[in-house]
Order: structure tokens, then sequence, then C-alpha cells
């Protein structure tokens, strides 16, 4: 009897430490890891966030299909935080401590990620594609957050310095949304300007409940512009490029790559016509692999949604995900897969520029490629790795 005891004592001790070693941090089995994703499925910001979700979702059932990542599929569950900083903040406690999840992946706006992160960073749980323009987003301090996309004021360098060398402008004019994001692209443009003997003649802002923008387009046109920057989103952007149609305002717009999305385009029409954008993802006209791949994975597991901006940016932080996890040496934990992450250093997915990973920092892209609207197509004048 004392025998038949020792024997069980040392067999539950053996599995307990086994089942430990094994799945050190939640979300993890032997077949699957499964991650989380808080996004604003519905308002505003529903259109692109559901494409976004369609892109990061199509990606992974790719990979699941092509035999997952070192034996394993990866499963996502996604939660609505319409925007909201304090449901962003109860969907990421949801996902990580209801649901277990070993990371969360792919999450869109920037006051809804930086309620979260706190509360991520206190669990150790890594942040892995934020789409955001606050620093704390894309340089941040926190080690658990991988941003995909640019500093705020890095679009308006682009698209100014862009404008001055290609388009020959000496004056801009800013349209730009009145809260955090829409200043900190219209800081980019300013410092630009004042650093290279440009001159900003004219801004006009709007907020996003804003419909009609006749008073802004009037205001702009007389300051007579080379170039008028739009740091806007999709309908307030299309809109105000509808009303200067209307009045015969021939400008040169420029505007941040999302204003050349699916959405962006229903919604202006023609009136899109000659708009400048830089690229910060992927076109499904480029000619690699991995954009070949991309939209196959859309046509095959997301055939409503288009291959286009809010997709690809949707897909970039999985990637970044997956590439991380077949870096890993025995079984996945979270902070093996913040080193990882770190290791990839300056690394081109060629869904987004290069993003640059190290034990040192994380920053989201730096370069940008640049397209153009003509005939109600995207043409790609530049890729970022040109």
């Amino acid at each position: 009897m004392k025998l038949t005891r020792k024997w069980v004592v040392a067999g539950l001790t053996s599995l307990l430490m086994g089942t430990s070693a094994f799945a050190a941090d939640p979300g993890v089995s032997k077949s699957e890891i499964h991650i989380g994703s808080f996004l604003p499925l519905q308002g505003g910001l529903s259109a692109g966030a559901n494409q976004y979700k369609d892109g990061l979702d199509a990606y992974l059932k790719w990979v699941n299909k092509n035999g997952g990542v070192n034996g394993r599929k990866i499963r996502i569950s996604f939660e609505n935080d319409n925007y909201n900083p304090q449901q962003a903040v109860s969907a990421a406690k949801k996902l990580v401590d209801r649901d277990g999840v070993f990371a969360i992946v792919g999450t869109l706006g920037t006051t809804n990620n930086l309620a979260a992160i706190p509360y991520l960073a206190s669990r150790g749980v890594p942040l892995i594609g934020p789409l955001g323009s606050h620093p704390s987003i894309n340089t941040p301090t926190e080690r658990i957050v991988f941003p995909i996309s640019p500093l705020g004021t890095a679009h308006g360098r682009s698209l100014t310095e862009f404008a001055q060398k290609d388009l020959g402008a000496k004056t801009v004019a800013v349209f730009y949304q009145d809260d955090q994001y829409g200043k900190e692209l219209m800081q980019g443009v300013e410092k630009y300007a004042r650093e290279n003997g440009m001159e900003v003649v004219g801004r006009a802002s709007y907020v996003p409940s804003d419909v009609d923008f006749s008073a802004q387009v009037m205001s702009l046109r007389a300051t007579n512009p080379d170039v008028v920057f739009m740091a806007v989103v999709p309908k307030p952007g299309a809109l105000f490029l509808r009303e200067a149609q209307k009045i015969g305002w021939d400008s040169k717009f420029l505007a941040p790559h999302l204003m050349a999305d699916d959405i962006s385009l229903k919604l202006g029409g023609d009136a899109l016509e000659g708009l400048y954008v830089n690229l910060y993802a992927a076109h499904r006209s480029m000619d690699t692999q991995v954009v070949k791949d991309a939209v196959a994975a859309m046509e095959e597991f997301a055939p409503k949604t288009a291959p286009d901006y809010w997709a690809f940016m949707g897909m970039s932080g999985a990637h970044l995900f997956v590439e991380a996890l077949k870096r890993i040496d025995g079984e996945p934990t979270r902070e093996k897969l913040m080193d990882a992450l770190e290791t990839l250093g300056d690394y081109d997915s060629g869904v987004i520029p290069p993003v640059m990973y190290t034990a040192k920092g994380h920053a989201g892209p730096t370069k940008f490629g640049f397209a153009q609207v003509q005939k109600g197509q995207i043409k790609v004048l530049k890729h970022w790795a040109d």
C-alpha cells in the first residue's frame, strides 16, 4: 500500500511538472496557440476595422492551411471595443483573464490602444501590431509593444518632402482632424516646411462628426497653396475633396495611405482623381511573392473584402507574430516571443515597410512608398525600397 501510494504521488508530481513545463504561459497547447484582438468593429471606424479584421483572420487561416507554425495551428478571438478606451481595457481583460490568450495581435486605434497598454504591460502580454499614431505606440517605452505604423509626424514630413522634391511645391495648406491624430500629422508638415524653406499658408480643421466642409474648402482655397496636405480619415477626406471639386478648386492634394483604400475611393469617386498618398502598406499591384500570397489568402478566406490598405495592415501584425513564432526554440512563452521579435532587427515583411525591433527599442516604419489615384485606380509611383 505504501509502495502504491508512493508511485501515485510520484506520478502526479511528474504529471504536474510536465504540464507546468509544457504550458508555462496561457494560450498554448500541443496543437494550437490561442491569441486575441480588440477592434472598433462597430461605430465610425467599423468599415476599416472589419476589413482589418478580415485581413488578420485570412492570413492566419492561410498559415494554418499551410501547416501552421512548428506543428501548431493559430486560433484568434476578437472583441469589439467601439473605439472606446474603457471598453478596450475591458476587452483586453476578457481576452487575457477569461479567455487566456497568449498574446494580443492586431489592434486598431490610438486612444483605445493607449488605454489598454498599461494593463497588458502589467500582465506581461505582448501587443503585436497596434495601429495608431502616438509615440507610445510607434516608438514605445513598454517592452510588450511591437508597432506596425509610422509616427504621425513622419507621415506629414514624408508627404511634405514629396511635395517639395517631386512636385516642386513652395507653399502648403493643411486640412486636419482636430485631435491628436490630425495635429501630429500637421506638426510633421510644419516642421519639414520650417526646416526646408517652405511656407504653410493656411490651416483648417474639422471634427469627425462634421459633414459640411464648404467653409474649410473656401478658407484654404483663398490662400492659393501649391499643395494641400490632408490629415484626415476616409469619410471627411472624401467629402472635403468632393466639395473642392464642386467649386472647381484644382490644386494638388496629398494624404496618408488610408485615403487610397476602397472605402475612400467609393466615397469620393472621381473627386479623388490625382490625389497623392504615401504608402505604408503593400498594394495589390506590387509584383512580389508576399503580396501574391496575401491576395490569394484574401481571395480564399475573405473574398468579399478587397486586398487593400486595411486588410494588409491587419495582416502585418499577424505576419510579425508568425515570423517570431518560427524563431522560438522549444515551447513558446511570452518572454521567448518577445525575445524572438527583438531578433528581427531591420525587418521588411513585404506587407509594410521595414520595422525595427531590437532589445534596445521597437519602432514602426520610417520609410514610405508613394502612389497616385489615376482613373479611379491606385498607381504606385515609388516603392518604399526604391
